[in-house]
Formats: C-alpha cells, sequence, structure tokens
C-alpha cells in the first residue's frame, strides 16, 4: 500500500516533466525557426487580408444599392475600393518581401530591410483603416431601417439575413496583422543588431590579426 502512495507522486512528477520538456523543446524549435515562421505569417495574414476585401460587400452587394440605404451604399464603395486596394498592394509588397529570400537568407540587405519595413507599415495602416471603416459602417448599417431596405431582399439576394459578421472578422483579422507587423519588426531589429554585432566582432578579430 505504501508503495502505491509512493509512486503516485513520482508518476505525476514524470508526466509533469515531459510536459516541460515537451514545451522547452517547442520553443527551442520556434526560436530556431523564428526568421520561417515570422516570413510565412506575414504572407498567410496578408493573403487573408486580400481575400476579406475581396469578399467585403458581399453580404450587402446586391441589397443595398443607390436607391436602398443611399448613404451606407456609397460610403461602403468607398471603404471597399480603399481596403482592396490597400490589400492588393500589401500582398504585392509581401511577395516582392519574400522574392528577395527574407524568409531565408541569414544576411539581410537593404533590400529585405526596406520591404519588411514597408510590408509592417502597409499591414499597420491597413489595419487601422479596416478598424477605422468598420466601425462607421457598422453604425450606418445598423441605422437602415426595413423601409429603406425590406428584410426579404437579404434572402431572395441570397445574403439570409442582416448579418455584421464582415465586421467582426474584419476587427479579428486587424488584431493579427497589427501582432503579425511586431512580429516582423522585432525579428528584423534583432537581425539587424545580430549582424552589426558579428561585423564588430569580424573587424575585431582582423585587426588583432594583423597585429
Amino acid at each position: 500500500m505504501k508503495e502505491d502512495v509512493n509512486m503516485k507522486p513520482d508518476i505525476f512528477k514524470r508526466i509533469l516533466q515531459s510536459i516541460t520538456n515537451g514545451i522547452l523543446e517547442s520553443l527551442k524549435w520556434i526560436w530556431r525557426n523564428q526568421q520561417v515562421l515570422v516570413y510565412v505569417s506575414l504572407l498567410i495574414v496578408a493573403s487573408l487580408y486580400f481575400v476579406y476585401t475581396l469578399g467585403y460587400s458581399s453580404n450587402w452587394a446586391l441589397v443595398v444599392s443607390d436607391t436602398r440605404g443611399q448613404r451606407f451604399y456609397r460610403a461602403s464603395q468607398t471603404a471597399n475600393r480603399l481596403l482592396f486596394d490597400l490589400g492588393f498592394f500589401l500582398i504585392v509588397v509581401v511577395l516582392f518581401t519574400l522574392g528577395v529570400s527574407s524568409m531565408s537568407r541569414k544576411k539581410f540587405y537593404l533590400s529585405n530591410i526596406v520591404l519588411s519595413i514597408s510590408s509592417s507599415i502597409l499591414l499597420i495602416v491597413s489595419a487601422a483603416l479596416t478598424l477605422y471603416y468598420n466601425s462607421v459602417l457598422r453604425g450606418m448599417y445598423e441605422r437602415i431601417t426595413e423601409e429603406e431596405v425590406p428584410a426579404y431582399l437579404y434572402v431572395v439576394h441570397g445574403a439570409g439575413a442582416k448579418s455584421y459578421q464582415v465586421f467582426d472578422t474584419g476587427n479579428i483579422l486587424a488584431v493579427f496583422m497589427f501582432i503579425t507587423a511586431v512580429l516582423v519588426l522585432l525579428f528584423l531589429f534583432r537581425k539587424i543588431r545580430a549582424q552589426k554585432e558579428r561585423a564588430k566582432l569580424i573587424e575585431k578579430l582582423v585587426t588583432n590579426h594583423e597585429h
């Protein structure tokens, strides 16, 4: 009986140790592969945002018009065009960033640095504008009355019902865009600092060797 009691703490200790080791190994793997993970995340987020802008007005595209919900229609069209242009420009810049081997290059050149910073700035700007337009348009969308747009039109044109999902989805995506932009900038900062330290070390070794 005593042996069973003594074995239980050992089992729990082994399980805890196994979990801890697994977490540590995962963290080490993430740290070793941070460059690939950061730029893969950048590509995924930029791609998702571009797809989001393509379907931005799908819920109300055939329901509101110049004659139904006019103010909202015009505002949503303006916002959709701007967000689409930003999304397209963002994906192009990200592809150029990956095209100069930012995902795998050990030494970053000016092109890697400039394009990485540009991608981050575009992510931040796009995310901020998405949050802004979503907050404005959501309020306008909520105020559309059934006199302006009868409820049955949402069903007839395939939207199903008056939905706010596009705003919620965009806001969540914007948060991930901010996070990704910060991760890219942090990685870039560490990369540049490491390169400078390596350059100083090489210069010091060369100077010592000459003397």
